[in-house]
């Protein structure tokens, strides 16, 4: 059974979310400051960056935004994804509760939302309605219900004023990485703060995630391995998505089935994303790992979530699949050259700076070499990349903005590979690619 979270409005307003924020970063610091004095009282040389990644933190930020909801809490689910490879293991139960559950909304929220949406009599067409929800994240909250008709439903409420937050959000944690002077001064950040702000307004209307939802249903029809729910239009707005209910288990919990289960499954989710990349070119471009559900009865997946989708365009989709040529066949100058296309590097940087990002691309190539199949956690290669990218993490000159898409684009395919090494999957990753490079060949460049 779920354990049930504490009831909190939702805080609106740039002040009262940005004191959350604020409130973070004095928590966090003070968690610094208490296991740095515990290794000198335990005799250790005092660590920042121990103190730092410290249970105590994990806690912290965990619930300061899952109180916050809102583009907030998406960052701390990139972060969840992480844990156990960039963050300490430590942290993955305490961050993995911001992949699954907010702290939901007052009922009198609920209800005035729904009496907003719908009507003052809304209850009629209902033979069940669950008040207490069955999930919350980050823009909204999920309900259960049937309709008198039977049909069995999942309706997503939006959390008021999130949509109002997205630009204090944003503001708010650009101004705190400012005064951190985390920031290169070269990097101008302003149009793509534009398009972060347009891209989570546009997750937090409905209507337009249900016109995603439909594409998707349409772009899959005739796919045994996917289910895409269908909406149900007259109890759908911008503040309410309603669509049928399907069973399944969170993908996680595939763990414990068979190795066959496991590769199959992740297999199948690397197939979708190259799909969505390279052949319908509109992506679903948050991984979040409760975003797929498993039936073990049917072996198909349940999608979920269509707020984060976006169009790709033919330039971002066709310079992608040249840096995956360029790294199965190991050709760093080709690599060079798709990184410069995709915004990933630039002349900003220093040339000992862009070999290291060369060098971190050819260790990936690792899993495009095998004919038999490659298990990311037995060959540790995020581990792997994560060494050779660490003088990255302190180079200011290392820091670019590319284009928005290709950052959605390496959150997609960052988080399928999160969980194919989470699982211990074995995939196959030359076969999964080969049928895009042999389309690719036989169509002519035109660059646009």
């Amino acid at each position: 059974m779920t354990k049930k979270h504490n009831e909190r409005k939702v805080p609106s307003g740039r002040i009262a979310r940005f004191a959350k924020l604020g409130g973070l970063a004095s928590a966090v610091a003070g968690n610094i400051v208490k296991g740095a004095t515990k290794q000198i009282l335990s005799g250790q040389r005092p660590s920042l960056t121990q103190s730092l990644m410290n249970v105590d933190n994990a806690i912290s930020i965990t619930k300061r935004l899952a109180h916050m909801r809102g583009a907030a809490m998406k960052l701390g689910q990139l972060l969840s994804m992480d844990a156990g490879e960039l963050l300490p293991v430590e942290w993955e139960p305490i961050l993995s509760r911001l992949r699954q559950e907010a702290d939901p909304m007052p009922k009198a929220q609920l209800l005035k939302t729904l009496e907003s949406s719908w009507s003052k009599d809304w209850h009629q067409q209902f033979s069940y309605f669950s008040y207490a929800p069955i999930a919350s994240a980050s823009i909204g909250q999920v309900h259960r219900a049937t309709l008198k008709d039977g049909r069995q439903l999942v309706i997503k409420v939006q959390y008021p004023g999130v949509r109002k937050s997205i630009d204090s959000d944003i503001d708010n944690v650009m101004s705190l990485l400012k005064l951190s002077g985390l920031l290169p001064k070269h990097i101008d950040l302003t149009s793509l703060l534009a398009e972060a702000k347009a891209q989570l307004k546009n997750e937090a209307n409905y209507l337009q995630e249900a016109n995603f939802l439909n594409a998707y249903r349409a772009n899959l029809r005739n796919d045994p391995r996917f289910i895409v729910p269908f909406v149900v239009d007259e109890l759908t707005d911008e503040n309410v998505l309603t669509m049928e209910y399907i069973e399944g288990s969170p993908i996680t919990d595939i763990s414990t089935m068979s190795t066959s289960v496991v590769d199959l499954v992740c297999t199948q989710l690397m197939h979708l994303t190259y799909q969505e990349l390279f052949t319908h070119k509109l992506m679903q471009s948050d991984p979040n790992f409760a975003n797929f559900l498993y039936q073990s009865d049917t072996k198909k997946i349940v999608l979920l979530d269509f707020g984060a989708c976006r169009k790709i365009s033919q330039h971002t989709s066709m310079h992608y699949l040249a840096m995956a040529d360029a790294m199965q066949r190991q050709d760093t100058n080709d690599m060079r050259s798709a990184l410069y296309s995709l915004g990933l590097v630039d002349n900003y940087m220093s040339a000992e700076t862009i070999e290291t990002v060369l060098k971190a691309c050819f260790e990936a190539s690792d899993c495009l070499q095998s004919d038999t199949g490659y298990n990311l956690k037995q060959q540790q290669l995020i581990k792997r990349i994560q060494e050779i990218s660490m003088p990255l993490v302190t180079d200011k000159t290392a820091a670019v903005s590319p284009i928005f898409e290709v950052a959605l684009v390496n959150r997609k395919i960052t988080g399928i590979i999160l969980l194919a090494n989470k699982l211990g999957a074995t995939l196959d990753f030359k076969i999964i690619l080969a049928p895009y490079l042999m389309q690719s060949a036989k169509q002519p460049n035109d660059g646009t």
